[in-house]
């Protein structure tokens, strides 16, 4: 059969074979080409590894949510720009903080974050000893800091204000009052914010001088804070900002002795720890804050100080939140109260209400 094909079709079916099979070669050329540089590409990749972020705690792990945003911020932040995060525990005394600020600069860390006002006189030293780590403390700035330290702080007498005004909406005695943690610039802030925004709903409002919790867990003594609220209440107050932390708890217990009486929760969303008792929280977003920070710091940001408020994200009031409607606060029962409260937390992020 195949002497019987003539001559010149044998000859263009051997070029085409020809053909075919140099075109199979260079596809197969093109293919381990392609693969190599897929392969070479991914070992590349795999050797390029990323900065790391480190989260020092003040403390071992315990039930401080606001603490515990301080891991979930790092790990944000590592997600979104493509870092390797970590969290490491102190005991807590000096010695130890200082050693696990060691151990983060000794690991590599790239960043160093800190919550806690335990931090403010290591702070310094630490960033001075490691000039190629970039530290970040929250809350708690230093005075004459190094360029390596960013101190980031958060416009708490803006949400302060609204919980003054939310205080005069819903008080029954007209007296009103905070009790903070300790007796310090930035807490009397929030309270004389406090004050400003109940007299902006009264200027006849009752608004008791603040009390501090004190000693030396002023952040988490419930007892000393219970004291406190005790007094508070005696003096006719019947609603209270909690701005404790975890001394609340005392604030919160108080209110029974009251059958009328509530308070304003501080840091985290409080609300179910006294169902009923609890109007809302002035809120702190430790998480969104250090994630904001780590971008800025990442775009190539040299600040020392950065401050966060509600139009970053930073601060609120849980009963303006997208997920109020689940966070047993009783202020929700009060429809006119929430309102007026929103209305003031835009005017705000506006700029066209200043809180100073």
């Amino acid at each position: 059969m195949c002497n019987r094909v003539p001559a010149r079709c044998r000859r263009r079916i051997k070029k085409h074979i020809r053909g075919e099979m140099m075109s199979s070669i260079a596809r197969l050329r093109c293919l381990s080409s392609l693969l190599l540089s897929v392969l070479f590409g991914m070992t590349a990749a795999q050797a390029v590894v990323p900065a790391k972020i480190v989260y020092v705690r003040p403390v071992p792990q315990n039930d401080d949510a606001f603490l515990q945003q301080g891991t979930k911020g790092v790990e944000q932040a590592a997600t979104m720009y493509q870092l390797q995060a970590s969290t490491l525990e102190s005991q807590p005394n000096q010695a130890s903080r200082q050693q696990q600020l060691d151990n983060a600069v000794k690991q590599g860390a790239k960043i160093v974050v800190m919550i806690g006002y335990e931090f403010k006189e290591l702070a310094a030293s630490a960033a001075r000893a490691a000039p190629q780590t970039r530290f970040v403390i929250m809350q708690h700035c230093v005075d004459n800091s190094p360029p390596n330290l960013t101190c980031v702080t958060f416009r708490e007498s803006e949400p302060s204000y609204l919980a003054g005004m939310e205080a005069a909406l819903t008080t029954s005695s007209n007296k009103v009052g905070m009790i903070g943690p300790i007796d310090s610039p930035l807490k009397r802030k929030n309270g004389e914010a406090f004050a400003a925004g109940a007299k902006a709903v009264n200027s006849a409002i009752t608004v008791h001088a603040p009390l501090w919790v004190g000693g030396t867990q002023p952040f988490d003594d419930p007892s000393r804070a219970e004291a406190q609220a005790k007094t508070m209440l005696g003096d006719g107050v019947d609603v209270i900002f909690a701005a404790a932390s975890g001394s609340n708890r005392g604030i919160f217990k108080a209110l029974s002795t009251q059958p009328k009486a509530k308070a304003i929760g501080s840091d985290i969303n409080q609300c179910s720890l006294a169902p009923g008792r609890i109007l809302d929280n002035v809120q702190t977003h430790a998480d969104t804050a250090i994630s904001v920070a780590v971008g800025l710091l990442m775009g190539g940001s040299t600040a020392t100080h950065m401050d966060f408020g509600m139009k970053e994200g930073a601060v609120s009031l849980t009963g303006l939140g997208l997920d109020a409607a689940y966070s047993e606060c009783d202020i929700l029962r009060q429809r006119p109260a929430i309102e007026k409260l929103r209305v003031a937390k835009n005017a705000i992020i506006r700029g066209t209400l200043k809180v100073d």
